[in-house]
């Protein structure tokens, strides 16, 4: 999108009281956006990296230029200073439209993700086949919330349940797979939540160290 300004804004996420001090997350939000709401990743990448540094860089008592993610395919993103690792950090970052969240811990793993409806109020969910994706790869429960479910309602309740999903997997270190596939008990252990957001679906989960 050829000269498109680096308009953003971070907000916090309200977390529980269980993840208080255990966990930071935030929103990144995007202004001008085109209508459709979209923008390239690249260009949400370099907000929420931005985002990043500027927030850990007071805690970690050095300047946010010092701070850099590092993305690797099927690996959750590392945190470097100066180009190297730092141990014990933990991200997680997620984008949909031109929202982004991301959350970091240093006690134990996390998953963050975000998800905005399948569509809009014309979409026909069963010719799209959003339904037949919920069956492959949700869990039988969180499929199961959908059930009765119409238009709006049911694309909101997909957002929501796959929002968890995603959050679950990054959490677990596990890449995307039908529900037959992934191995039983894959998310014991983590503790997961809904958090409050107008621009969709977030859900966070966390798991605190062996």
């Amino acid at each position: 999108m050829a000269g498109l300004a680096l308009n953003w804004t971070r907000q916090p996420l309200a977390l529980p009281a269980a993840l208080q001090g255990r966990v930071q997350a935030q929103a990144v939000v995007m202004a001008g956006a085109a209508p459709s709401g979209a923008l390239p990743r690249e260009t949400m990448r370099e907000a929420v990296y931005l985002a990043i540094g500027e927030t850990l860089a007071p805690q970690l008592g050095c300047e946010p230029a010092q701070l850099a993610v590092q993305r690797q395919a099927g690996q959750a993103p590392q945190l470097l200073r100066n180009g190297q690792v730092l141990p014990g950090w933990q991200l997680s970052i997620s984008y949909a439209d031109a929202l982004a969240v991301w959350a970091c811990t240093q006690g134990g793993t996390v998953g963050i993700d975000v998800q905005g409806p399948p569509g809009d109020a014309q979409t026909d969910i069963d010719a799209a086949g959003w339904p037949a994706v919920a069956a492959l790869y949700l869990e039988p429960d969180a499929a199961a919330t959908l059930t009765g479910l119409q238009r709006m309602d049911w694309q909101r309740g997909f957002a929501r349940q796959w929002a968890r999903l995603e959050a679950q997997l990054k959490c677990a270190g596990l890449a995307l797979a039908e529900a037959d596939h992934r191995q039983k008990g894959w998310n014991a252990g983590i503790a997961l939540w809904d958090l409050d957001s107008a621009a969709g679906a977030v859900a966070l989960a966390w798991r605190a160290s062996a």
